[in-house]
């Protein structure tokens, strides 16, 4: 399978890169021209380097020529979307513009890829489970309504699913909508692209205000490490490639899903591992879900907060609400087992905990006779 792949150098798509030769996947990545002071596409994948286009998903066909295209039309099995504005305080004019307008382009270039090749061509979106808003319980692989609760963040990347949705019609690319969890570093070796939210307010545990965290009682931490997301990923687009045409966009959730531990849990695992690491206890307090959902949004009207708290305290609402994502789609597509990551892993990634030391038998001098 040979992708053209977008957002290359993001947490999911950095893990994609590292797994798709196990695969036998190929990728052709678009990468936007380097920033001053940015590493160069070269040092960060030199095996990908010849590899690569230039490119930026806010454009038309994302900026590719004409040739590029017919070049692409030959072997690219699916266009894969990756690239996204995940700046939860960002501004909505830059959201919109790399989430939304993103998604339209990198469909339309799905869709002339099949054009010129007269081959199937399946054209992947990573959105995000986090488009669910203010909604609790059991969430679909489908649609979603308008929310008021959603962030600028969460509104772009559910109008990029309708956007999607409006556009697929008969004999169209076929779509695959992946709402993806958060993601944490890889789960071998924890390395991390980028310290998000989550990351961020992990780190802030003793500054939070009365160390008091607020949470629904049956609040869930759905998160992944970023390898197990890319070889679902992966998997969920081979199984929509092979599966044939689809009438609609397929939506899968993923997620660790009915999986993901609780948040009492997590933190629970977490202070058994490294007691010491974590000073004072936080104390969880039962609250509603409008309460959480007011706290993560209003909280800078009263306090004089940096960027980087605004982004922490918007990710309450990602450990406070009580809802399961809903894997059954995603089930449908991917031939083995699905992301089971261990509440340990988890809480090992999230709070930099070492990893465990294995126990040594002390020495034995009486039992020396014995050995030959």
């Amino acid at each position: 399978m040979k992708l053209l792949l977008t957002g290359i150098t993001g947490q999911l798509g950095t893990a994609v890169a590292e797994i798709a030769p196990s695969r036998g996947v190929e990728i052709v990545p678009l990468v936007r021209r380097a920033r001053p002071g940015q590493v160069p596409f070269e040092r960060l994948f030199p095996s990908l380097a010849t590899a690569r286009l230039g490119g930026d998903v806010r454009e038309p066909l994302w900026g590719l020529s004409e040739a590029e295209l017919d070049e692409l039309a030959e072997d690219v099995d699916a266009v894969v979307n990756l690239a996204g504005d995940t700046n939860w305080a960002g501004s909505g004019r830059d959201l919109y513009a790399v989430n939304v307008l993103g998604a339209r382009n990198g469909y339309d270039v799905a869709r002339e890829l099949q054009r010129r090749s007269g081959r199937r061509v399946v054209y992947g979106y990573a959105s995000s489970i986090f488009v669910a808003g203010g909604t609790l319980g059991r969430i679909a692989e489908t649609p979603l309504a308008p929310d008021r609760h959603r962030t600028a963040y969460e509104h772009s990347k559910w109008l990029a699913e309708q956007e999607l949705t409006r556009r697929h019609g008969p004999g169209e690319p076929d779509v695959l909508i992946s709402r993806v969890a958060a993601l944490l570093g890889d789960s071998r070796t924890g390395a991390t692209r980028k310290r998000n939210s989550l990351y961020l307010l992990a780190e802030r545990w003793d500054e939070l205000p009365g160390r008091i965290l607020p949470a629904m009682r049956g609040a869930r931490v759905d998160v992944l490490p970023r390898d197990l997301a890319a070889g679902t990923l992966l998997d969920a687009l081979a199984g929509l490639h092979r599966s044939g045409p689809r009438p609609e966009p397929v939506v899968t959730h993923l997620s660790a899903g009915e999986r993901a531990p609780s948040i009492r849990g997590l933190l629970e695992v977490a202070r058994g591992l490294a007691p010491l690491h974590f000073g004072k206890w936080l104390r969880l307090v039962p609250a509603s879900a409008e309460q959480v959902l007011w706290l993560s949004a209003n909280a800078e009207r009263f306090l004089p907060l940096s960027p980087a708290w605004r982004n922490s305290l918007i990710g309450l609402r990602y450990i406070g609400l009580d809802r399961v994502m809903e894997r059954g789609r995603l089930a449908g597509l991917v031939d083995g087992p699905l992301p089971e990551p261990s509440t340990e892993l988890l809480a090992r990634l999230l709070f930099d905990l070492p990893a465990p030391k294995r126990p040594l038998a002390p020495a034995d001098s009486g039992l020396s006779r014995f050995l030959a």
